[in-house]
């Protein structure tokens, strides 16, 4: 019998859950691979290729480059394998799930930490996007090994932040959102600077950040001319009022905390509830204590004892949650990331002088807060922009299991048997949820592998009958998965919606006349040889359908 409290209880849960999340990342990146890339995965296979001195003609340098450069290395040495984005992505997953493993056993013992990484590991927003090739996933993914580093950084060995700031910056570079980790790192840092033996190694650690930078900088200028063009158009965007027809656009500011539920999963919701029912029990047993700490006399006593410095700081404390209350959502997202910033500040000093042991709770809750804000501000909102938020969602369920099997302890021969129960439950519910979740993520993304087909057809046919087609024009509605299998440059052609043009998804397409006319004017404004078209019921007044491959027209100009 394994003796799960020894000093090797760590390896052993590390290498169930390397095997366990292992398994689960190869058969999720296997759907993938059968049903193909997505839009956005097709735009960073093209930028792999361009850096691989492989040019299929089109590329879009606006997307964050990490992935893509990481693509690049397998294709200098390979062909043009439109896989390997999932299985990068895939890896990069299982290695942010081991991190959060070790971040995890920090405060945890290993059963505990095993569930909470488990936990993220099997989320079902996690699942629906991890092996994608897609960003999302292997962003947040590198963020927590950037934000175990800093951890380490301030408790173990201030070198750690040789890695913290090069590692923040390449989860930056994965994808461009995640710069908002620097607030819940440099929170953690000057809150406990009092416990870092060799500032300067945060210098040399943000120095070695930036080199990490310095080589895109050089390359987009030489590209575009400005270094930091790709990420100032980023900032834009997030601080634009956004389309009203976008398929993404959704003004409420509450909008992940109604979806949370559906983004956790079956085993969080036990935790949840048992966590709950724990409290309950925790305040019957310790009711005599919690009234004599809470008692009105005592507590009122408690307050004028209070130092004036503490006072004052709880009075700024309760000022700017007034602000950043009265102001969330109808203000510029920066604002109310600088105030819950100054927020945060303000709680690890009081906390600090307090003796309050929440340093860990602040951590994480800063971590969540700092996406929360943003993406929710973010007119823009999508199921997988959760994401960001996850890994804190983990802890503190991790911390609610830890709670439950402490309250609810039953020992049987010196072993906590409500730890072991719970534990394997969870396990067993999170590994038939991701079961039932995989099979059904090849269905539900049967379109997007139809599309494929039909996109590689067309290609196909293309090539056929026209050999000299990289010599012409070429449009298409959805450029990148034909700029791709064309291997050649395909210019975008918007949607036209409500006299508005848009060129990614509406939330509906239902063309009214005059939706067909500006499309109409549009194709005959820009006047390519070929329109690759994936609208019915479309009449244009220079172009002839030429082949329809399933969904696909290829339209010629008369």
């Amino acid at each position: 019998m394994i003796k799960f409290e020894d000093k090797n209880s760590k390896i052993v849960f590390l290498v169930l859950l390397i095997i366990t999340v292992g398994l689960i990342t190869y058969f999720r990146v296997r759907i993938q691979l059968i049903v193909g890339p997505e839009f956005d995965g097709f735009d960073f296979l093209a930028n792999s290729a361009l850096f691989a001195g492989k040019s299929i003609g089109y590329s879009d340098l606006l997307r964050p480059p990490l992935l893509s450069f990481l693509a690049s290395l397998y294709f200098r040495f390979d062909g043009l394998y439109m896989g390997i984005t999932s299985i990068i992505d895939g890896i990069i997953y299982l290695l942010g799930c081991i991190g959060l493993y070790l971040f995890l056993k920090e405060r945890f013992n290993a059963i505990v930490s095993f569930v909470g990484s488990l936990l993220f590991a099997t989320f079902p927003i996690i699942i629906t996007f991890a092996g994608a090739g897609l960003t999302d996933v292997s962003s947040v993914s590198i963020s927590i090994w950037a934000m175990y580093f800093t951890y380490l950084g301030v408790k173990r060995n201030s070198k750690f932040f040789y890695l913290a700031f090069p590692v923040a910056m390449l989860a930056f570079l994965t994808r461009f959102n995640l710069a908002l980790i620097i607030f819940p790192i440099f929170a953690y840092i000057i809150a406990n600077r009092q416990e870092i033996k060799n500032p300067r190694n945060i210098v040399i650690g943000m120095i070695l950040g930036a080199l990490v930078l310095l080589p895109l900088f050089i390359y987009f200028n030489a590209k575009m001319g400005n270094a930091l063009y790709p990420f100032m158009e980023f900032f834009r965007s997030s601080e634009s009022s956004g389309s009203t027809i976008h398929f993404a656009y959704n003004p409420d500011s509450l909008y992940f905390v109604k979806n949370m539920p559906y983004y956790i999963g079956t085993a969080s919701w036990i935790i949840i509830l048992s966590t709950v029912f724990a409290l309950f029990v925790y305040s019957y047993q310790n009711i005599g204590k919690i009234g004599s700490v809470i008692g009105k006399i005592g507590y009122l006593t408690h307050l004028k004892n209070l130092k004036t410095g503490i006072k004052v700081k709880l009075l700024l404390i309760l000022a700017c949650l007034v602000v950043f209350v009265a102001t969330f959502g109808k203000t510029n997202y920066m604002v109310s990331e600088i105030i819950f910033f100054a927020i945060t500040l303000l709680v690890y000093n009081v906390s600090s002088e307090l003796e309050l042991d929440v340093g860990w709770d602040l951590l994480f809750f800063s971590w969540f807060m700092a996406f929360f804000i943003f993406q929710s501000v973010y007119v823009a909102k999508d199921h997988r922009y959760f994401i960001s938020m996850t890994p804190p969602v983990a802890y503190f369920l991790a911390r609610g299991l830890n709670f439950i099997t402490q309250t609810l302890e039953f020992n049987f021969k010196k072993k906590n048997l409500t730890l072991y129960v719970f534990a394997l439950v969870l396990s067993i519910v999170m590994i038939f949820s991701v079961a039932v979740q995989l099979s059904e993520i090849e269905e539900v993304n049967q379109k997007n592998k139809i599309f494929n087909q039909d996109v590689s057809n067309v290609s196909q046919w293309l090539k056929i009958n026209d050999p000299d087609y990289k010599s012409k024009v070429i449009y298409a509605d959805y450029w990148p998965y034909f700029g791709w299998y064309l291997q050649t440059n395909v210019g975008k052609m918007p949607v036209f919606r409500d006299n508005q043009s848009l060129y990614q998804g509406v939330k509906d397409f239902n063309f009214t006349a005059d939706d067909k006319m500006a499309l109409n004017q549009e194709l005959n404004r820009v006047s390519p040889d070929y329109y690759m078209c994936a609208w019915d019921d479309m009449n244009f007044t220079n172009y002839a359908a030429v082949a329809r491959f399933g969904s696909v027209t290829i339209y010629k100009r008369i």
